[in-house]
């Protein structure tokens, strides 16, 4: 729990360096080009693409999905990830007054 939401934290931290850094870039003279989420994904695994057996709808989805701005992405699953491994609230299911006496 700990560890998932402190990678969590991480790449949400990432994302936010991501995207003041295109920002910075955007508001330079020339041309911009963004990061892609596919670009991230070839440093980190080494291929290009992801392989697929079905050609289906998933495919396509992965395949707009890696088009996206990695900020994007990254924060995405960053916040995902702070949020889902969060440790349980704690309930009150009442409240009672105890008396020494």
């Amino acid at each position: 729990m700990i560890f998932g939401r402190l990678i969590g934290w991480v790449l949400l931290a990432v994302a936010i360096l991501i995207a003041s850094g295109e920002a910075v870039l955007a508001l330079g003279t020339g041309s911009y080009e963004g990061l892609a989420t596919r670009e991230v994904w070839t440093l980190l695994a080494g291929s290009p693409t992801i392989s697929h057996s079905t050609g289906g709808m998933a495919s396509r989805m992965v395949s707009d999905l890696l088009e996206w701005p990695a900020w994007t992405v990254i924060g995405a699953v960053g916040l995902g990830l702070a949020v889902l491994c969060r440790p349980p609230r704690r309930r009150r299911i009442g409240f009672r007054e105890r008396s020494f006496g």
